[in-house]
């Protein structure tokens, strides 16, 4: 048995008065501060579930004050489209009254002022906001979300982000809509913008009637000529009386003439109520621009068509004019003509399916057609047409449009002929191509041929020095648009030897999938080649662009060059590092501008491209290829176009740099002096199919060759200048400003007989990468755009258009103001449930936290007293123990 002395029991005496005293200290620190654990280290695991329930508690209210904010927001939201809501019906009432017809013209400008004033109030609505945030910004809440910009239009420059909160853990809920919710771009306009011309234009054509027709209302308007068989000089000369336009006979219209002519015809149906005719112009660049606009987001389509007109004489008779003006009407001449038209005929031509077979697809939306000819006797135009018909006349028209013969008692003669003229019925785009070129090109020949085909015999993708992971940039244009392909080497190429060749059917997936299918067709045809085209009818523009890589920023990959899609005028292939053989100045011509480019005999091809950015970057795309990429060996070619889509004439000035050294002329130009030129018999040019032969006979020099050929073709289809190629040495320039390759036989100035202007990647009449639109440009816009469109239709007092057309859309855009309200009042609703389950929740968390964490003072108190009665009856024990008394000691 185990000795117990003194010491031991002085030890565990002690040791339990402290424990216990540890114990009464502890109870009076959860007495104190309420908290049962002052150190993790008290009870592990009791702590860890209070710092959990705390932090529960915690995010709680933290997610009711969030739920609170964005109930507040969607409060503010909603009160804010209620403003909206009666700020359109209002707008609507006002639309049903206008769409009655039966205002006078001063209530219909009273209520376009009521509806305007309404759009403005509707946009200061629209920009509602609480302490600073813009309700309908999206996450960008400190920026006004509808602006005017400069061209007075109302804007929408927010984001479509939402602000979004997090209303639980784990769970983020949006709180506002952005402006594109409420107001959405589910709207369509069309409209037609022109080439640019200098704004001293004057169009000295033709007398023709332009045929608008917006969805399926047509009016037409006709465009009188201003000419008279006399040069008004009071000098009886050869050319007064002689039936056909000659110097000094023609007057003209400015842009804005035009544009008012357009708007004020009503002898053929009031073209103000289905179109806005304005001019828009920019004095910084010297040009202007023809812009033809809907107001009821229907199809827009124009065709022009030549007026019979007639020539007033003194005594009040009538004679028929001559024929003899330019075949290119207005339309066709600014680019705003959606009809697809052919060359022109001679009458008696015809198509010999044997040796020219015809291999179509023809598309317009789901409607196709394929036609095949290529057997049985020859076609009349009119046979032509009429097999179409048969193929495609339930969604498609094809008619045939005759100009007559002229002649005079000279050798002055232009013959008849005829042309082939495609409209869908319901206004919608068209697109012909061949199935197979190799076989037969009679689509492209004709001028029919809407797609650009890509041919990728011998075309590669660069290697030298460049990064595999940098792409190929090409500029795609749909109806003015600009999208930027990249074209990555793996995506586009397959790999040969040490050549990755291009794949002519990869580049136009890789195209449509970057710019859209809605927008990009493509179809493998059957020679291997591949045709890509605008679906829509927009005008389709290809161009390549510089690489990223600052190191090759100067050239391009010539991918849409060498495919053969590149717009504009592609120039040949030259040795790079190689230089022209003379000094020379080269003139680039569009619609709208004019530069003089001065080359000296040192420049390269790269030297060449420099200095027509630099004088033209503003309008003309140029593009360098440059095959190794190192400006000192393979071969370079420059291709350029003009950033509207207008074609392009280049020619030499002086020298022979266009032509012989890069390859990239368009005009015939006379290889000799034609200074000492006298006419001798008669001149014939063709252009476009048709020929007009003028009698040179008593033509006394050079300029009355020039004035005689502007005047016949009324600078529309051919244009002719001279150019001094040195001192004394003047050169006849012939080109077209539509781009048609021009031919001269005769007696042609300073050139054999026949001569003919060469094609630079151009097919069938066209001498350079040229699309025809089948369809106006299309542009997705809101309701505010639809006010601008409504404004403008009450104006004109266009009730039809109002009542049918806009009408049902202000209808859509309130049900979208609707659906956004009732998704406000579902997340609002949503929101407050969520905030009432928290708050139970947290009720619930805070007895739970409150029993884990809290000191329940009654215990507490009870447990010291019970301890510290302990402690006194431990003191008393070990003091007897300890030092024992005399009577202990006895006892």
């Amino acid at each position: 048995m185990s000795r117990v002395t003194n010491s031991m029991m002085n030890q565990v005496f002690l040791a339990d008065m402290h424990n216990n005293l540890t114990r009464m200290l502890q109870m009076q620190r959860q007495m104190s501060t309420g908290k049962l654990h002052q150190h993790p280290s008290d009870d592990p695991l009791a702590v860890g579930r209070e710092l959990s329930l705390s932090t529960t508690i915690f995010e709680n209210d933290q997610y009711q004050k969030n739920l609170d904010d964005g109930i507040m927001w969607l409060s503010n939201s909603d009160a804010a489209l209620n403003q909206i809501t009666d700020v359109m019906q209002r707008i609507r009432e006002l639309t049903v009254y206008a769409g009655n017809g039966a205002f006078s013209e001063t209530e219909y400008a009273a209520v376009a002022e009521e509806i305007s004033q309404l759009q403005e109030e509707l946009m200061n609505t629209a920009n509602f906001s609480v302490e600073g945030r813009y309700l309908f910004s999206g996450l960008n809440a400190s920026q006004k979300p509808f602006v005017r910009d400069s061209s007075g239009k109302i804007a929408y420059v927010g984001n479509e982000l939402h602000v979004e909160y997090e209303m639980e853990r784990g769970v983020t809920s949006q709180v506002s809509f952005h402006g594109r919710e409420v107001f959405p771009t589910r709207y369509q306009d069309y409209t037609l913008k022109s080439y640019e011309v200098p704004l001293a234009f004057t169009w000295t054509g033709r007398s023709e009637i332009l045929q608008i027709k917006v969805g399926d209302r047509t009016a037409k308007v006709q465009i009188p000529e201003k000419w008279s068989d006399d040069n008004k000089d009071g000098v009886q000369d050869p050319y007064d009386g002689n039936n056909f336009r000659d110097s000094g006979e023609l007057g003209g219209y400015t842009l804005d003439e035009l544009a008012s002519l357009i708007n004020e015809s009503l002898s053929m149906g009031d073209v103000g109520k289905l179109v806005s005719v304005s001019v828009e112009k920019d004095y910084d660049r010297g040009v202007q621009r023809l812009v033809i606009k809907g107001h009821t987001g229907e199809p827009l389509s124009i065709t022009s068509w030549p007026s019979p007109d007639f020539e007033p004489l003194p005594s009040d008779e009538t004679v028929k004019k001559p024929t003899d003006h330019s075949h290119i009407g207005l339309a066709s001449y600014l680019g705003i003509e959606t009809s697809l038209k052919s060359i022109e005929f001679h009458l008696s031509d015809t198509i010999d399916p044997a040796s020219d077979p015809v291999y179509w697809r023809l598309e317009s939306g789901d409607n196709f057609a394929e036609v095949r000819i290529d057997s049985g006797s020859p076609l009349s135009i009119q046979d032509l047409a009429d097999r179409l018909n048969s193929a495609a006349g339930d969604w498609l028209q094809v008619v045939v449009q005759t100009d007559e013969e002229e002649t005079s008692s000279g050798a002055d003669l232009e013959a008849p002929t005829q042309k082939l003229v495609f409209r869908t019925l319901d206004g919608s785009a068209l697109n012909i191509y061949d199935l197979n070129p190799t076989a037969s090109s009679t689509a492209a020949d004709l001028g029919l041929q809407t797609a650009l085909v890509m041919d990728d015999t011998n075309t590669v993708f660069p290697l030298d020095g460049l990064d595999p992971n940098m792409p190929a940039l090409v500029n795609v244009e749909v109806g003015g648009k600009g999208y930027t392909v990249k074209l990555y080497r793996d995506q586009v190429g397959s790999l040969s030897g040490s050549t990755w060749n291009v794949d002519a059917l990869k580049v136009a997936k890789a195209v449509q999938s970057q710019v859209g299918e809605d927008l990009i067709g493509y179809r493998e045809l059957e020679d291997g080649r591949v045709a890509l085209y605008s679906k829509t009818g927009q005008a389709l523009k290809v161009t390549d662009l510089p690489f990223g890589d600052p190191h090759f920023a100067d050239y391009t990959s010539g991918i849409a060059a060498n495919l053969g899609i590149h717009s504009g005028v592609a120039g040949g292939e030259i040795a790079a590092g190689s230089a022209p053989s003379g000094d020379g100045v080269i003139r680039i011509a569009s619609g709208g501008h004019t530069v003089d480019v001065s080359v000296l005999q040192t420049d390269t091809a790269e030297d060449i491209a420099k200095k027509i950015k630099g004088l033209a970057g503003s309008w003309l795309d140029v593009s360098l290829y440059d095959a190794d990429l190192s400006g000192s060996s393979g071969s370079q070619r420059i291709s350029l176009a003009a950033k509207d889509g207008s074609p392009l004439a280049v020619y030499d000035v002086q020298g022979d740099v266009a032509n012989s050294f890069l390859q990239i002329d368009t005009a015939l130009r006379s290889a000799s002096d034609v200074s000492g030129w006298t006419g001798s018999g008669p001149l014939s040019i063709t252009v476009n199919g048709y020929t007009h032969t003028i009698d040179t006979a008593g033509m006394n020099d050079i300029n009355d060759l020039v004035d005689t050929i502007n005047a016949r073709f009324q600078s529309g289809d051919v244009r002719a200048e001279v150019v001094e190629d040195s001192p004394g040495d003047m050169r006849l320039v012939l080109w077209s400003p539509k781009g048609y390759v021009v031919k001269a036989q005769g007696d042609v100035p300073g050139l054999p007989s026949p001569s003919t202007s060469s094609s630079r990647g151009g097919v069938g009449p066209y001498n350079q990468v040229m699309t025809v639109r089948t369809s106006a440009d299309i542009d997705s816009t809101d309701f505010f755009g639809l006010l601008d469109d409504l404004i403008q239709a009450v104006k004109q007092g266009d009730a039809e258009g109002i009542s049918k057309s806009i009408l049902p859309k202000i209808d859509q855009a309130m049900d979208d103001i609707f659906r956004v309200r009732t998704q406000a009042g579902a997340l609002v609703k949503r929101y407050e449930t969520s905030s009432s389950r928290l708050k139970q929740m947290n009720l619930n968390y805070n007895e739970l936290y409150s029993k884990v964490s809290d000191t329940d003072l009654a215990e507490a108190a009870t447990k010291f007293a019970m301890a510290q009665s302990v402690y006194q009856a431990s003191l008393a024990t070990i003091a007897r123990i300890i030092q024992p008394t005399l009577v202990d000691f006895l006892t």
